[in-house]
């Protein structure tokens, strides 16, 4: 039977006088909700157009997403997506990805600002010292990577260090310097 003809029939049959074709109808859409779930994975995997998009919606699929989504971080070559898989699963409560993103947190890695986000915003304190040395190393200039960090280092509750502190102290203009320094 296809899968909206099965959604269907089990949602008509939620309506059913009869406890058992009711209780028949909650475990087919469970079934059915697997099946979706499977489906919209695999567009993430493969539709590069609509990753993004896909992955920013990922959790309202919330803990049914999760054994998919790691198989996808395992089993993919794609770095990217192994990347936005962790992201995604950390946002889900899974921390299978947590060490790929700890690794990606150095300066001017492309990915560095997701995996800071990602890792501070699930509480990881492991990501408090990468996220410092990043800032250590970044351009100064940079002002969208220094806010991401200096950002994620807010969420993780971690006091600046005196060597970032003074690193930040270097930025102009003024406003800019206040606005990263002003909760130190």
């Amino acid at each position: 039977m296809e899968l909206s003809t099965r959604v269907k029939h089990a949602l008509d049959s939620l309506e059913s006088p009869d406890l058992e074709s009711r209780v028949r109808a909650v475990e087919d859409l469970a079934a059915c909700s697997s099946v979706i779930v499977e489906r919209v994975v695999a567009s993430f995997e493969t539709d590069e157009e609509a990753r993004f998009l896909i992955f920013e919606r990922l959790g309202r699929f919330g803990s049914l997403a999760v054994d998919p989504m790691e198989r996808v971080y395992r089993e993919t070559d794609d770095e990217s997506v192994r990347l936005m898989s962790a992201s995604a699963l950390i946002y889900m409560g899974s921390a299978v990805g947590v060490p790929s993103l700890l690794g990606v947190i150095a300066a001017g890695n492309p990915n560095l600002c997701m995996a800071a986000t990602s890792l501070s915003s699930a509480g990881v304190a492991e990501a408090a010292e990468p996220i410092e040395n990043a800032l250590l190393e970044c351009d100064i200039s940079d002002a969208k990577t220094l806010e991401c960090l200096v950002s994620s280092l807010r969420r993780l509750k971690h006091s600046m260090p005196e060597s970032v502190r003074l690193r930040l102290s270097e930025i102009e203009p003024k406003w800019l310097r206040d606005s990263l320094l002003d909760w130190v």
